[in-house]
């Protein structure tokens, strides 16, 4: 538990420094840095919506990783799900899982990718093209899968599986943020932690 807090804090301060470098370069003079990064309340209706999607987006989580050739992967030692099914479910399981889930990966894969990214994306491009670009490369940053330790031989199929549920998720994340979220990045972290919080054990003991 003390290792994972201390790797969490790290991972989330590192996030956290690039967005901090971003806004001394190009927001300092537009805006604070809690809103030039998205750290405001959400509109209303926008944390709802994003629970929703997170239901459905841990679905297609779950879904993609039961195919044959990254059920290996899903729940794999060097894993979240695998390490969760090797502890069993418990108090410190759920905390570790909780941890991860909404601090350690969503956490910091929010403040860089809806945060920063997308948020100057958009910015200078415009909705559709900017989050569509933001997307592809948060769903590229997915095929990192091939090249762990123990994973499964590179597909072109595979890959573009994998590539697109990465890429609907922060297409959606983005549009949560930015559309019904008013600019903040709640509704996307909420959305992705919640989606990770239950696609873990769910993989662990499938």
């Amino acid at each position: 538990m003390t290792q994972e807090l201390v790797n969490t804090g790290v991972q989330v301060a590192v996030a956290l420094a690039v967005a901090l470098v971003f806004w001394l370069i190009f927001g300092r003079k537009k805006a604070n840095f809690f809103r030039y990064t998205g750290f405001i309340a959400p509109s209303g209706g926008a944390m709802l919506k994003a629970l929703v999607a997170a239901l459905i987006f841990s679905a297609l989580t779950i879904g993609l990783f039961i195919l044959p050739a990254l059920q290996g992967v899903a729940a794999g030692p060097d894993t979240v799900a695998g390490r969760v099914r090797e502890m069993g479910l418990g108090g410190e399981t759920l905390a570790i899982i909780l941890i991860i889930a909404f601090i350690k990966t969503s956490g910091s894969e929010e403040i860089l990718f809806r945060g920063v990214i997308a948020k100057r994306l958009i910015g200078w491009l415009g909705f559709i093209p900017g989050n569509t670009i933001h997307a592809l490369i948060f769903g590229a940053v997915h095929l990192v899968i091939f090249a762990a330790p123990g994973g499964p031989a590179f597909d072109p199929l595979l890959a573009a599986a994998v590539v697109g549920v990465g890429f609907t998720g922060g297409w959606v994340m983005a549009w949560l943020n930015e559309r019904a979220g008013g600019g903040s990045i709640a509704p996307g972290w909420l959305m992705h932690g919640l989606s990770n919080a239950i696609a873990y054990p769910a993989l662990a003991f499938l």
